[in-house]
């Protein structure tokens, strides 16, 4: 996942952001700074930051919506599954399989200025661990998408979707200790 990276100047300095979310008439939930250190280019010179973000640390800003994004050890992964058609997409839980902590920033993606296309539902997930899982569910028109499932996002950048169908499979091999 790829996010676009802007500029301000100011003082004769450069700072690099992105916008997190995008609430009630397009209002970001977060918007993080971000340490030059993390910040690719592309071959047409834009700027953008790559998740997962490897070897990362955040910390809050002043304001609540102020996120600061710097080196760190720790890894940073971001997560958002798309809602139905005038529906809604929710993250159960966000987990690691480990003992790790995991800090996670909730956001919510409006598909129309007020949400009435829908609103998706994200996370930005920052812990030691080398994968998190995401449980999710959605509803509104779905036209064959599966209404819930499990992503297991890896740090070099694999994504797994696991639907219920899915999940049923494994726990019957589990089961039987295939």
């Amino acid at each position: 996942m790829k996010l676009s990276v802007y500029t301000k100047e100011a003082e004769g300095k450069k700072f690099f952001y992105v916008y997190v979310g995008r609430e009630f008439h397009y209002r970001p939930t977060y918007i993080m700074w971000i340490s030059k250190d993390l910040i690719q280019t592309d071959e047409e010179g834009r700027l953008f930051i790559q998740f997962p973000v490897i070897g990362c640390d955040i910390k809050q800003g002043k304001k609540e919506s102020t996120l600061i994004l710097k080196k760190g050890n720790l890894n940073m992964y971001y997560y958002m599954i798309e809602c139905g058609y005038r529906g809604s997409s929710y993250i159960d839980k966000v987990f690691t399989g480990d003992d790790e902590q995991t800090f996670t920033y909730f956001f919510d993606y409006y598909h129309s200025e007020r949400g009435n296309l829908g609103i998706s539902r994200g996370v930005l997930a920052l812990t030691k661990s080398q994968k998190i899982r995401v449980s999710w569910h959605r509803d509104g028109r779905l036209y064959g998408a599966p209404a819930s499932g499990v992503t297991i996002l890896y740090s070099d950048g694999k994504i797994e979707q696991l639907t219920d169908t899915d999940l049923e499979e494994l726990a019957e091999l589990q089961e039987e200790k295939v």
